[in-house]
């Protein structure tokens, strides 16, 4: 991590921030990839409480309203738990604690299904609340466990670049992360580099907890349509609750039908192997394996295999290209 700030950049990730969430303490949350915003996909994903939305940074976009339609509002008057981002690299962690610092704790009968920011979080937004924006990213940049958490995903390495020895290189793209979510009935657009919350528009309650997603669908919509056709420059992610501990209850409840509980079980084979699998990505983000790499080379090269070992792959790679022009294929 070379960045002078001392905070790392944050992966788009969905189990990132997951894990992200579940090191600083935050229960009954979790986040996932959002590819569409249609009805179907929503559905899947409810009850879903945030969207975190990454997108490529132009400078003018701190300084005015390009890219949104709503308005400043002053976070204490609106009830709007708001932090100013005032480190680089730091907006992934910002958008996220912006997003369930306001996201009301939701207490269950079944334990594992309740959300809670957890003791740190908990007194974080408790001793923050009155302060103004910029007091509170101060506050969080100050925190050491909060940074400890933020970093824990960048990845050691041997080498260091020194920016200065390279200044004809050219600037690589900025992306930045924001939060929707509704707030006392309200679209709230959070955006850390904003001295203000973004206020979108009312929504009706009335049509039910997740009406205020038909509202952040338009709005998120009308953001992406400021970019050229088909451009990659954004991405989505939603903060939900986890649904594990909700299917393994409806699983083992015994009022639940049976025709019920082969879906169920679908779904939650579906949670549990996406778990693992995020748990084996993060552990391999959070490890240097370029030592290990390394040595294996070293021990190849030691015990004389290394030649063989080639041989044998330049023999496998020219049996490939030979059967893929017997077939009329073109060579890689």
């Amino acid at each position: 991590m070379d960045d002078p700030s001392g905070w790392s950049l944050t992966e788009s990730d969905p189990h990132v921030f997951t894990q992200l969430l579940k090191d600083l303490g935050v229960k009954g949350l979790q986040v996932d990839d959002l590819y569409s915003l249609d009805e179907a996909t929503l559905s899947t994903l409810k009850p879903i409480h945030a969207l975190i939305f990454l997108f490529k940074y132009v400078e003018s976009s701190a300084s005015n309203a390009e890219g949104s339609s709503g308005v400043e509002v002053d976070p204490l008057d609106t009830g709007v738990w708001f932090a100013n981002q005032v480190i680089n690299n730091s907006c992934g962690t910002v958008a996220a604690l912006n997003a369930v610092m306001n996201i009301p704790p939701q207490p269950s009968s079944h334990i594992e299904e309740s959300i809670t920011l957890g003791e740190e979080l908990g007194n974080l937004r408790e001793f923050g609340a009155g302060m103004e924006s910029l007091d509170l990213g101060h506050l969080i940049s100050s925190s050491p466990h909060i940074r400890e958490v933020h970093n824990s995903f960048s990845k050691s390495s041997p080498f260091s670049m020194d920016p200065s020895a390279f200044p004809e290189r050219e600037k690589e793209d900025a992306y930045h992360f924001i939060a929707y979510l509704p707030v006392n009935g309200i679209l709230y657009e959070l955006d850390g580099l904003r001295k203000n919350p973004i206020m979108h528009a009312p929504i009706d309650e009335s049509l039910g907890e997740d009406a205020w997603l038909e509202v952040a669908r338009e709005t998120v919509e009308n953001r992406i349509a400021t970019y050229p056709p088909g451009s990659l420059m954004f991405n989505l992610l939603c903060i939900r609750s986890t649904p594990l501990p909700r299917l393994q209850r409806l699983l083992q409840d015994p009022s639940t039908p049976s025709e019920q509980k082969y879906q169920i079980q679908d779904q939650l084979d579906h949670e549990l192997n996406k778990t693992k699998r995020g748990e084996m990505e993060n552990t391999l983000r959070r490890n240097n394996l370029l030592p290990t790499v390394f040595h294996l080379f070293k021990t190849l090269g030691e015990s004389g295999l290394a030649g063989k070992a080639v041989k044998e792959a330049r023999a496998k790679g020219k049996d490939r290209r030979e059967k893929r022009l017997a077939k009329g294929e073109e060579d890689d």
